[in-house]
């Protein structure tokens, strides 16, 4: 099979956890930044004014879709999901790689303090072939960028 017609070709977002390849994803929306403003106004300003400043930064979820994990007999999401079900999970760290046409690496979002929110299967039928995971909702303290 030809790289051109490779089903794999879809799947851009590299997804490691603690710097391990955990999966790959055909869609990644990057999680909302929200800074909140914090209004004051100062005890001499003769103004009924309100000055702002920037305040806490709130980041919403990463949401990754149609997935498949990084090698057939890996179950790295899945024992990172199961541990928080089981009430004893882990926060980690997780980079996401996006890939150009060529499969070569454009640019990274880092993530800290992840963990799974959301798990959402595909529906399973024998007559289609279906991703290993539908969709994934990840919860982060915070986020860098960089490329390459």
């Amino acid at each position: 099979m030809s790289a051109s017609n490779s089903p794999y070709e879809a799947f851009n977002f590299i997804v490691e956890i603690d710097g391990v390849p955990a999966a790959a994803f055909s869609d990644c929306i990057l999680p909302t930044v929200l800074i909140d403003a914090v209004e004051y106004r100062e005890g001499f300003d003769t103004a009924d004014n309100v000055h702002k400043l920037p305040g806490l930064v709130k980041y919403g979820y990463l949401i990754l879709k149609r997935g498949l994990s990084s090698s057939p007999d890996s179950t790295a999401i899945w024992d990172w999901l199961n541990g928080f079900v089981q009430g004893n999970g882990a926060m980690k760290s997780i980079t996401v790689t996006m890939l150009d046409g060529k499969r070569v690496p454009v640019f990274k979002w880092s993530f800290t303090n992840a963990w799974p929110a959301k798990y959402e299967a595909p529906p399973l039928s024998a007559r289609t072939s279906a991703f290993a995971i539908e969709i994934l909702e990840v919860a982060v303290d915070s986020m860098t960028f960089s490329t390459g």
